[in-house]
């Protein structure tokens, strides 16, 4: 199994350090990084290393995390945040080709209408925002990660670097040997990877599959995977503890979320802010045939940017119907992804539970294929068709013309949209992670809603006017 190396966090954090392993810089002494002040850097190499224990390097954050306050606020005389159109930064760089050529979205044929039940809360109240800044440098993250995992080579921009998701990696992109990269936008997020956690399995047996230039070779049978010599969930804890601690994270060995089974062991801990937890999180797994197989991370600041008026439950109802105010939730609530329980088209889709009812057909009895019939005789005073006439004689003119009608052709009619209505009846907060149009991220308040006929979904709850929603989506029929 591989395991990280045994070396000590500050020994790592001393050999990233540009003033030089075991000196303390000033920040008067501290090297040129392009002839551009680092003030987070600065701040790195002058705390204390009690402090400095809180953060790994640009590693990663204390789930329990720091908090910057960067005032507080009441009223906001400019949105403080513009929403960006996608929900998260993958698609950042196409966004503005994507959504400027056409503002269209496929409208379903299934809509939903919520209402808020007797239970919830009417009640207004007050949440603090929370700008996630990036902590470190790019190559900082990927030296410290690199120096743990064993990675070996110099921190470069990926072959997807894009300059509006600004990616660099360590090791090969191609899979060969295990890599570490890191998007050097919103959360920071960084990721490990190691190819041997999933060898190539040999192939038993093979066929041809069609014919001449357009055939090929397919496996049929693979060798039998190595399963089952991933850690248990003891030993799952305890080596994920491990990892956790390394990266700064302050936890409590309850708060991980540990899954196993014969072909993976997965752990994983949500950044905690004010006490509340958060889709940012820390994860580490193994494959089956025991071999680390990978981990991530996150590199961030917490500021805060200030306390706003929010919206009651029962208004946060009403918005449901607007995917403009979604926000992702912790994974306790899905990741903040929704599904309805009970609007599966019967045939369709039907999800595990789901059970279509279908109505019994008799099977119809065949011939016995060995059974004789006997020759059908042809009828003597059926006329008998001349092979040799040739029907392109008869004279065009001869064939009727038919009359035109008055009626007019119908047209295409849309079919009606079905409506379902949903009672929300549970609200808990929860801080949701928000984009905005330049890839930053953010933390805002939001609640978690569901009812009888619906899974959790997470809406925003800050009053108008201090986020900037992006432009509407007109709907467009589907095809």
């Amino acid at each position: 199994m591989n395991k990280p190396h045994d070396d000590s966090l500050d020994d790592r954090l001393r050999r990233s350090d540009p003033a030089g392993p075991g000196l303390k810089a000033s920040p008067e002494n501290l090297p040129p990084t392009d002839k551009v002040r680092n003030p987070i850097r600065d701040w790195w190499l002058t705390t204390s290393t009690r402090v400095r224990r809180s953060l790994v390097g640009g590693v990663g954050v204390a789930a329990a995390a720091s908090v910057v306050v960067a005032g507080t606020f009441g009223t906001a005389s400019s949105p403080l945040i513009v929403m960006a159109v996608n929900a998260s930064p993958e698609s950042m760089s196409s966004q503005s080709a994507s959504v400027g050529d056409s503002k269209m979205m496929m409208m379903p044929y299934l809509s939903y209408e919520y209402t808020a039940a007797d239970t919830l809360s009417a009640a207004t109240g007050r949440g603090h925002v929370y700008r996630l800044d990036l902590a470190g440098t790019p190559e900082t993250v990927l030296h410290n990660a690199a120096g743990y995992f064993g990675v070996s080579g110099a921190p470069q921009k990926s072959q997807y670097f894009d300059a509006t998701w600004p990616t660099y990696v360590v090791g090969p992109e191609d899979g060969s040997a295990p890599s570490i990269s890191v998007s050097w936008s919103g959360t920071g997020s960084w990721w490990y990877s190691n190819p041997a956690a999933y060898p190539e399995q040999n192939c038993l047996h093979e066929r041809r599959v069609g014919k001449g230039a357009d055939s090929y070779i397919e496996c049929t049978e693979y060798e039998p995977a190595i399963t089952g010599l991933n850690p248990d969930e003891t030993e799952t804890r305890q080596l994920a503890s491990e990892f956790f601690a390394a990266m700064g994270v302050s936890f409590q060995s309850a708060d991980i979320s540990v899954m196993v089974d014969d072909w993976s062991s997965f752990a994983s801990i949500a950044l905690k802010v004010a006490g509340q937890p958060t889709a940012i999180e820390w994860s580490i797994s193994w494959s089956g045939n025991g071999e680390l197989s990978w981990a991530q991370g996150n590199s961030v600041s917490i500021v805060d940017a200030g306390e706003f008026d929010t919206v009651s439950d029962v208004t946060a109802v009403e918005r449901l119907a607007d995917w403009r105010w979604y926000g992702a939730g912790p994974t306790d609530y899905n990741s903040g992804m929704w599904m309805m329980k009970s609007s599966v088209d019967p045939g369709f889709g039907a999800m595990e539970g789901d059970v279509v009812a279908v109505e019994p057909v008799e099977p119809t009895e065949e011939p016995d294929a060995a059974e004789t019939t006997e020759p059908v005789q042809p009828d003597p005073n059926t006329p008998v068709v001349d092979p040799t006439d040739n029907p392109t004689d008869v004279d065009p003119t001869d064939i009727p013309t038919p009359e035109p009608t008055d009626i007019p052709t119908p047209e295409p009619t849309e079919p009606e949209m079905v409506v379902q209505t949903i009672t929300i009846d549970e609200a808990e907060p929860a801080l949701l992670l928000v984009w905005d149009a330049s890839g930053g991220a953010w933390l805002v308040p939001g609640v978690a809603l569901t009812g009888a006929d619906s899974w959790w979904q997470t809406v925003i709850t800050l009053v108008e006017g201090v986020i900037q929603l992006p432009e509407p989506i007109d709907p467009m029929p589907m095809d």
